[in-house]
């Protein structure tokens, strides 16, 4: 049977209509995020380039100079620091050197040797109980002074003592 009277159209659902519409605009976004990505690539792929080549050019005198200039004043730096951890400050002797001397003991010749850390001192003293003492109390200072040694002893004008004393000194105490 053939029907003459046209019928309209079925009319599609909703759900089906949203679906095409978002594939559509789904569509077009995708291509305009595929160009845009695209031009943003060959962007930094042009970037790039000039980058490397600028790296591959050879570098100038002036720069050349410049570097020089600057691990010749690094080089004087190292050697600077080199230098000032190795220095010896014999001023700071004598503030140890005389917390532990007595006050009985007068010295009238002080040698420091900065090449042995050796020290020969002169002096005289009331007696020989406090020589002793003082010899005793540079023997109990064992981490800075390795060696007391007493090389001479005499009798001096008034009956004082005189003496000679060699001292081997700890490096650490000129640092």
């Amino acid at each position: 049977m053939v029907e003459i009277i046209p019928k309209p159209a079925a009319e599609l659902p909703v759900w089906q209509k949203i679906i095409f519409y978002f594939s559509i605009l789904f569509l077009l976004a995708s291509f305009l995020i595929f160009f845009l990505l695209n031009s943003f690539h060959q962007k930094a792929t042009l970037e790039l380039q000039g980058l490397e080549e600028t790296l591959a050019q050879e570098k100038t005198q002036e720069e050349d100079s410049l570097e020089k200039e600057v691990f010749g004043y690094q080089k004087k730096i190292e050697d600077f620091s080199k230098l000032s951890k190795s220095h010896l400050y014999p001023s700071k002797f004598f503030d140890f050197f005389q917390s532990l001397c007595l006050p009985q003991v007068w010295f009238s010749k002080v040698l420091l040797n900065l090449k042995d850390f050796t020290l020969s001192i002169s002096g005289e003293t009331e007696s020989f109980s406090i020589l002793g003492q003082q010899i005793l109390i540079f023997q109990q200072e064992e981490e800075n002074i390795k060696k007391a040694d007493l090389s001479e002893v005499s009798i001096g004008k008034e009956g004082k003592v005189n003496f000679i004393l060699n001292l081997s000194l700890n490096p650490e105490i000129l640092k």
